[in-house]
């Protein structure tokens, strides 16, 4: 194994990067604490943070102005979609310590549903439900496997 592991990668030879590396500001744009403390009010980040150590439902109210308040920072950036990183809570996928993780792509556009059109339009948008309800987890559950999407 290690003398195939060799020939893919003799010694001393790295991999050819390209100029700018693409990968040199990666994750540089991300909504955490500190973007958090500087675009929520004081109130909706307290409350946020207290739910995220009791575990305790975050308001509807909450929820609104948290996406609100992301969406506007990351159109202010140049967003137009927005990935969630997760590792799956299933076990065994295989990779070192039995769980792969996985990426979720999402856009900062909906369908203008208000329209009375036949063919909507599109709108920028970035609805709370899309940060804060669940969504199929893939099981064969009765329930659909339905889980919050923080939880995946």
């Amino acid at each position: 194994k290690a003398a195939a592991l060799a020939f893919l990668q003799p010694e001393g030879i790295l991999p050819q990067v390209p100029e700018p590396d693409p990968l040199a500001n990666a994750a540089s744009a991300c909504f955490d604490d500190a973007a958090m403390v500087q675009h929520l009010p004081a109130d909706v980040h307290a409350r946020f943070k207290e739910n995220l150590l009791t575990g305790a439902a975050t308001s509807e109210e909450d929820q609104q102005a948290i996406a609100f308040a992301m969406f506007k920072w990351a159109r202010d950036l140049g967003a137009v979609d927005f990935a969630h990183w997760f590792f799956p809570m299933r076990g065994g996928g295989g990779a070192v310590g039995g769980s792969i993780g996985a990426l979720k792509m999402d856009t900062l556009i909906d369908l203008d549903f208000s329209s009375d059109s036949a063919i909507k339009a599109f709108i920028a948008a970035f609805p709370h439900e899309r940060l804060f309800k669940g969504e199929t987890d893939g099981s064969s559950f009765p329930n659909g496997g339905l889980r919050a999407t923080h939880t995946a």
